[in-house]
């Protein structure tokens, strides 16, 4: 619903609406609906003071931004109420009507402690770890060779720690169609390793 105000002095009149509330009016001199409870739905818009043509003379107003009534009263919600002062109940302390009588230690008679059996220490003599690997393991357990390596090694007739470490790399190598004996040496190096 649109409406029209006239203001202003008769010769300088204007004329004021929705829009021209929005565009002329800052935020700060509108109170929303939801801070205020007059008998007027929507906005309240604070014009300040202008001259009013129904009454011939300036005066401030107010006006509601949906049904563009002139208030001249001020709205409610501009009035801030006070807070009412709070009294504080004054603190009183309360002193106890009983004499408390003081609490007497009670002392423990002391008791001997019996001294405790020394109990020697039982020493069972270091024996040596046995091997997880004994000659008898298959070269398979030994680091670096591979499932080729191992079935060429096993084709040539080695295939225990023992069977490994009894011959010479070099030997090794012809048997098996290598080269150098170089990853022969490597093998059985892992070998001694494992039986130590």
């Amino acid at each position: 619903m649109s409406w029209k105000q006239t203001l202003g002095k008769p010769g300088e009149e204007f004329i004021i609406g929705k829009r021209w509330l929005k565009k002329h009016v800052p935020k700060k001199d509108r109170v929303s609906k939801a801070n205020h409870k007059e008998a007027f739905p929507g906005a309240i818009y604070d014009l300040g003071e202008q001259f009013v043509p129904s009454v011939n003379k300036r005066q401030h107003i107010w006006i509601c931004m949906e049904t563009g009534k002139i208030i001249t009263k001020a709205p409610s919600v501009l009035a801030i109420p006070k807070p009412k002062p709070r009294k504080e109940k004054p603190v009183v302390a309360v002193k106890p009507t009983k004499k408390v009588a003081p609490v007497k230690k009670v002392v423990k008679p002391k008791v001997e402690a019996k001294p405790e059996p020394v109990l020697e220490p039982v020493v069972t003599p270091a024996t040596k770890p046995t091997p997880k690997f004994t000659k008898e393991t298959s070269i398979q357990e030994v680091k670096g060779i591979g499932k080729a390596a191992f079935d060429k090694l096993t084709i040539a007739g080695i295939q225990t720690i023992d069977d490994l470490l009894g011959k010479h790399s070099q030997e090794i190598a012809t048997l098996i169609g290598r080269k150098s004996d170089a990853q022969i040496k490597t093998w059985q190096d892992n070998a001694l390793a494992m039986l130590d």
